[in-house]
């Protein structure tokens, strides 16, 4: 490790608005000296308990403290004073605020903190009640027995990542709550300053060279794009027309957010990196943004024209722009149908490719289009929480389309096909006679669906005892009807069970050059599987590189990269690689990939190997 870098352990108080957008959009000039006032009151609060403040971000605050003690009593009084100011008659606008508490590891880099301490703190801020304050068990440990405030324990608690077990801290007894252990709390897309913040941070790591200097090097934290929405800018509005660039701002953040497959930082970064005049290569090397969405809004009386465009900031071009003139009454309308088109481009560029443009015809809205999308991202995991979440969308675009709509007995299909592999069938009977009658009633009706084909040849050699040639003769109807990224995927499959690896392998090579986003690493999880089976090891190194870090990287990659160190006598690394493997959701069946028993016996000898001595 880098011996500059300068690592301390710090008290964190994260501090963020409720619901600000909101008051934005009512009134953007009382909203903005009530932010002031309350402001005032925290700087005050941070002076007589020893706080400084490290970072903001348009609504939020990020405090250093020298102990936890002063920490929390800072959080009480600010929210205390809050909470007079509220009461007051003359007061115009009451905001209210989150507080997270926590005590960790933190990097010191140009006036900046950066790491877990400013991480678990910003998901504490989100895991807060309005008004409330929640604290790790860090900071509960130091100051219960030097305080006499209540707490309430919310046991361990899961967002994101992160992992942590968190305390109330009852400013009221209303505040009291039962929250689930290791739940996914949603964090508030408006508003999430501090969160996003945190997010930005786990995009940095620092990685030790064999060379003298230590290289910072920018790696994917996970596999999904990230994207920054700019702040609209707008001319010609009146004053009670203020708000409505911050409105749409917020607005697009929320229609890009609902598609898993992004991730799109929070409105208080955009308006940060605006504050500061940072340029698109210091917006891309700090927070690892990939793209960016821009708009101008020009207003004439009634009328207003919207533009909106998309920046590729690896190549540094703008490659989509759309436009709209509309009646200014009909903004809304008008930047929710230039969003969901700009989200269109971005899941088809980034989700499946081309293939995508066919999908979106099959839909009658766009929110059905990422329901679907969605769907494609659980279903991928293999995980039996996941399933579930699956077969709910499942059953919520069944009930808005014709019960013989291709695409839903496409994933009806697939959906009865895990269910039956997960062993999570009620009644396997009844599921293989459903199962078999969609595959083939779906050929029979939508001759021109490739997707009908690709399913019925890997479900039918999977489940019906179809002869490789019956599969690949499927695969090959689909490819005449239209090769497209599926074919290439679920075609791979097909000839890696039929023993044809090679044919296999150069199928997901060709997917990847054509679509090199890989949500998920689903892709590149299956490719790197065929290659171990072929005892092409290098070029699984080549293949994964640095991307190896990644937070989210699939389960298969980290397996296999656990069984190549372990066999080169890398035992520490091998075991790093198989807790990861374990954490990301692996299991022994998740190498069936691996057609060749011997081989797939020693890969499962070895991880039982490795499994045995990360618990010694």
């Amino acid at each position: 490790m880098n011996s500059d870098i300068d690592r301390k352990i710090a008290v964190i108080l994260v501090a963020d608005v409720v619901g600000y957008s909101k008051h934005m959009e009512r009134d953007e000039n009382a909203t903005l000296k009530a932010y002031a006032e309350c402001e005032k009151i925290l700087k005050n609060c941070l002076k007589k308990y020893k706080g400084s403040i490290f970072n903001t971000a348009g609504d939020s605050a990020l405090a250093e403290f020298p102990s936890a003690v002063n920490a929390v009593e800072c959080g009480v009084a600010f929210q205390n004073d809050i909470k007079k100011r509220n009461a007051s008659d003359k007061t115009e606008v009451k905001l209210e605020f989150r507080i997270g508490i926590n005590m960790g590891d933190v990097v010191k880099k140009e006036g900046n903190l950066f790491g877990d301490g400013v991480n678990i703190a910003a998901r504490l801020e989100a895991l807060a009640q309005p008004n409330g304050i929640s604290i790790s068990k860090s900071v509960y440990d130091l100051v219960v027995p030097k305080t006499k405030m209540t707490f309430n324990d919310l046991g361990v608690q899961k967002v994101k990542q992160n992992e942590f077990h968190a305390f109330d801290i009852l400013l009221d007894p209303s505040q009291k709550r039962k929250l689930k252990t290791k739940s996914k709390s949603i964090m508030p897309i408006i508003g999430a300053a501090a969160a996003a913040l945190a997010i930005v941070v786990g995009v940095f790591f620092f990685i030790t060279s064999n060379e003298d200097d230590t290289k910072k090097t920018l790696a994917m934290d996970t596999s999904k794009p990230v994207i920054m929405v700019a702040p609209i800018k707008a001319s010609g509005l009146s004053e009670d027309q203020k708000g409505f660039a911050r409105g749409i701002t917020e607005s697009m953040i929320s229609t890009f957010a609902s598609y898993n497959g992004l991730r799109v930082l929070s409105s208080s970064t955009s308006y940060h990196s605006e504050k500061n005049n940072m340029t698109d290569k210091a917006i891309r090397d700090e927070y690892g943004v990939n793209f960016i969405i821009r708009g101008s809004m020009q207003v004439m009386g009634k009328n207003a024209r919207l533009n909106l465009e998309i920046s590729d900031l690896k190549i540094g071009e703008i490659v989509e722009t759309k436009k709209s003139d509309f009646v200014l009454d009909d903004i809304f309308k008008v930047q929710d149908e230039l969003s969901n088109q700009i989200l269109e481009i971005l899941q088809i560029d980034l989700g499946a490719g081309s293939h995508l443009k066919m999908w979106v015809n099959r839909f009658d809205s766009m929110e059905d289009f990422t329901k679907f999308l969605n769907w494609i991202q659980l279903w991928r995991s293999y995980d039996p929480k996941n399933h579930k979440k699956a077969q709910g969308i499942l059953e919520d675009l069944r009930k808005r389309y014709d019960k013989e709509h291709t695409t839903i007995y496409v994933l009806e299909a697939w959906q009865i096909s895990q269910r039956l592999g997960l062993n999570l069938s009620s009644n396997k009977e009844k599921d293989l006679e459903r199962l078999e009658y969609i595959i083939n009633r779906n050929v029979e009706l939508h001759p021109e669906n490739s997707d009908a084909y690709n399913a019925r040849a890997f479900i039918g050699l999977s489940h019906f005892g179809f002869s490789c040639e019956q599969a690949i003769s499927d695969i090959a109807t689909a490819e005449k009807n239209g090769s497209n990224q599926e074919t290439l995927l679920i075609g791979s499959g097909v000839y890696s069970r039929c023993g044809r690896v090679v044919e296999a392998i150069a199928r997901l090579q060709e997917l990847i050059k054509i679509v090199p986003n890989d949500p998920g690493w689903f892709q590149t999880g299956l490719l790197v599987t065929l290659l171990y089976q072929n005892g092409e090891f290098s070029e699984i190194y080549d293949l994964i590189g640095q991307k190896i870090a990644a937070s989210d990287m699939n389960h298969r990659v980290l397996a296999i990269y656990s069984i190549l160190e372990f066999k080169k006598g890398n035992k520490k690394d091998a075991v790093a690689y198989f807790l990861r493997a374990q954490k990301n959701g692996f299991n022994s069946s998740r190498l069936d990939a691996i057609r060749d028993e011997n081989i797939k016996k020693d890969a499962l000898k070895t991880l039982e190997e490795i499994e045995k001595i990360s618990k010694s």
